[in-house]
């Protein structure tokens, strides 16, 4: 069923101003009204600003940083926002103001108070859900930035920026104690955010799932840190990993909205595939090629000729001014059709990649299971994501060169994760940054002094300028603040 990504400004009013009549509620006012809001037109607006399906804030956290980083696409735009691919070293305040910064429409913040209203209306449900969409929305920040406020964000107006390190636990016993919540009270009547939840229509039990599958993330994101057998590894055992995203119906995405009133409801990439600014990496279409990988026909659409070609990374812009619309536009190849339809889906966590979260934990003995199913439940499960469904093609696959060999599991199950996350340039830098794989090819030029692959994203300006102490503090305890400096759980491949 489609669903409607819609928004009242109304809403958003009545709820930002309403506080500022604390001081005078013994006015004469109607006694026979609610004295609080429902949270569901807030919990919208949060999901569909948090999903990064804008395509303003999909450029910046995919098209000219992570995609290009983890070599999913190579730039072919020419301008002074189009140099990531050369690693130009600049601040990225785009995303952290989108995310966290804007209080009249950062997805953490209108988050933040979908909690505290769900607690006034005594719902155990819907903030137990709300708590666990909070987690996807933080990751998303810490996992580029590093420190962040979190723990007093929206308490103060110069609140402290807290350790990546403490986030990343906090956040993992938010899922546990959340998961908890949702199968204590999910049968108890209480209502869900039904159609107001554009993720799940209010399906508690893909929720759970959800939540589930994002604590293997997190937990794997951390698996090099020393706090992860001391603390998260034990904790793992208390996760029950069954209930985790188990086929395409409970993928968390959504679903654009053609007719929506904005562009912040519709597929980015239908955007981005006719402004010609990127082409697929000839890292993608090596590792497509030596596998003999039918998804290349889908992840690229042919060059004028009707073939196939990837384009290095990183060309100097002075090659891209000469040769744009005479040499590359034609000779490379775009995004393929699949992904730039009017109803694609925007995932933002899968089943194949599920999967292989599944098959790297129980190879390092993290969870029970084989890691030989898990690899191929999950190329199976990302072949069928993008129609891809002949059982016999994918058998020939999964015995030809992607065979899996127990000798390189841990390179084929990376790998195999890297393609299924395509088009998810974010999530598959930060799994390159922790894993090396699979390893990315020199770009033809980078800035001087730059020239390995970003870390991290600087902090924005704003927060040196107008919260100097604690972002003092921050840099101080992470060790600089420039796109080198490695974030806690970044072990050092």
């Amino acid at each position: 069923m489609k669903k409607t990504i819609l928004f009242t400004a109304a809403t958003i009013a009545i709820l930002v101003f309403s506080g500022c009549t604390k001081n005078f509620e013994e006015l004469d006012r109607p006694k026979t009204t609610s004295e609080t809001i429902d949270p569901n037109a807030l919990f919208t607006r949060s999901i569909v600003t948090g999903s990064g399906i804008s395509v303003g804030v999909w450029q910046w956290m995919h098209q000219i940083s992570g995609s290009v980083y983890a070599q999913h696409f190579s730039n072919i735009q020419v301008g002074a926002n189009f140099t990531s691919d050369n690693y130009e070293p600049k601040a990225w305040n785009l995303v952290w103001d989108w995310y966290y910064a804007r209080s009249n429409f950062a997805p953490m913040h209108y988050n933040y108070h979908v909690i505290k209203l769900s607690k006034e209306i005594e719902n155990p449900v819907k903030e137990a859900v709300a708590r666990i969409w909070n987690v996807f929305l933080v990751q998303q920040v810490t996992d580029m930035y590093g420190d962040m406020p979190y723990f007093n964000a929206f308490k103060e107006i110069k609140p402290a920026f807290d350790s990546q390190k403490d986030i990343y636990l906090h956040l993992l016993e938010e899922l546990e104690v959340n998961v908890a919540t949702l199968k204590q009270f999910k049968d108890f009547g209480y209502p869900s955010y039904g159609q107001a939840d554009v993720l799940y229509s209010g399906n508690l039990n893909n929720w759970i799932r959800f939540a589930n599958s994002l604590y293997l993330r997190l937990a794997l994101r951390a698996s090099n840190t020393p706090e992860f057998s001391a603390s998260i590894q034990p904790r793992m055992q208390s996760i029950d990993f069954s209930e985790t995203i188990n086929a395409q119906s409970s993928n968390a995405q959504i679903i654009p909205d053609p007719t929506g009133p904005t562009f912040h409801v519709k597929n980015p990439l239908s955007f981005v595939s006719g402004w010609h600014e990127v082409r697929i990496s000839k890292t993608m279409f090596d590792i497509l090629q030596n596998l003999n990988d039918p998804r290349l026909q889908i992840y690229a659409a042919p060059n004028v000729n009707g073939e196939y070609a990837g384009l290095e990374n990183g060309l100097p812009q002075s090659q891209i001014s000469e040769q744009r619309d005479s040499h590359l536009k034609p000779n490379y190849c775009n995004i393929g059709t699949y992904f730039v339809q009017d109803n694609t889906p925007h995932v933002l966590l899968s089943y194949a990649e599920t999967c292989f979260m599944k098959a790297e934990a129980a190879h390092r003995g993290f969870i029970s299971g084989n890691a030989e199913s898990f690899y191929n439940e999950g190329v199976t499960a990302s072949f069928n994501q993008f129609g891809l469904a002949d059982a016999a093609a994918i058998n020939d696959y999964l015995n030809g060169n992607a065979k899996f060999n127990p000798s390189k599991a841990l390179e084929q199950i990376y790998t195999q994760r890297w393609l299924a996350l395509y088009p998810n340039g974010h999530e598959a830098w930060s799994l390159v940054r922790r894993t090396g794989y699979p390893q990315m090819n020199a770009p033809v030029y980078t800035f001087p002094g730059n020239e390995s692959m970003p870390r991290r994203k600087p902090f924005p300006d704003a927060e040196r300028q107008s919260n100097a102490e604690n972002y003092n503090a921050a840099v101080s305890r992470m060790g600089g603040d420039n796109q080198y400096t490695r974030l806690w759980w970044d072990g050092g491949n």
